[in-house]
């Protein structure tokens, strides 16, 4: 009985543990947003943009 309660107790910590790893997983988030995100970021403190970053509102939001 023991055993059996082990092995399930082992079972539910690697369940939980994958669901909690997929939840804090975001697949959403890409390349473009965090070049936006740094975009934004320059712009703020006044600094000069690289050209790629100068690029960036010339590409289509919609990578897929």
């Amino acid at each position: 009985m023991l055993h059996s309660f082990s092995f399930q107790l082992i079972i539910f910590f690697i369940a939980s543990s994958l669901i909690i790893y997929l939840l804090n997983t975001k697949p959403y988030k890409n390349n473009i947003s965090n070049k936006k995100l740094l975009k934004n970021l320059l712009e703020s403190f006044d600094l000069d943009l690289p050209d790629e970053l100068k690029e960036i509102n010339n590409r289509p939001t919609n990578s897929r």
